[in-house]
């Protein structure tokens, strides 16, 4: 698991970065699910766990395969990989976790909105207690 620290201003950053997220398409590869989390990760931590990956697949099933070879059965399994677990009622701005969105797991994090993650269409806000499985940042 990493062991990261916020940075002293990462309110401020994740305040700044939920509208781009809001703004930005679903694209595999650059802007997904997962790498999205990775986004929100990097800017208050400084550290990007996600950057050999981006933008090496272009589609679900690259995605897919990126995890299958890394040994994760889904974005899940690869958020524990690298955050400790924590209650899903217990997360807090910026901690990251999955939902189940329409029978497929979704990650996402929270913000000052509550839950938000992504799909191929676009971005939603769930509450809180929609969380599945959410996990500790820094």
């Amino acid at each position: 698991m990493l062991q990261l620290t916020r940075l002293p201003d990462w309110d401020r950053r994740l305040a700044r970065l939920v509208p781009a997220i809001a703004a930005t398409p679903g694209v595999w590869g650059q802007s997904d699910c997962l790498l999205t989390v990775m986004d929100v990760v990097a800017e208050i931590t400084g550290f990007d766990p996600a950057a050999d990956i981006r933008g090496k697949y272009k589609t679900e099933a690259g995605a897919a395969r990126i995890l299958r070879k890394r040994g994760f059965d889904d974005v899940e399994m690869a958020l524990a990989s690298l955050f400790a677990p924590v209650g899903r009622l217990m997360a807090q701005r910026g901690d990251v976790g999955v939902v189940d969105q329409d029978g497929q797991l979704c990650a996402g994090f929270m913000c000052d909105r509550g839950f938000m993650a992504r799909t191929e269409t676009g971005v939603f806000i769930l509450p809180q207690s929609a969380i599945k499985t959410a996990f500790k940042v820094g």
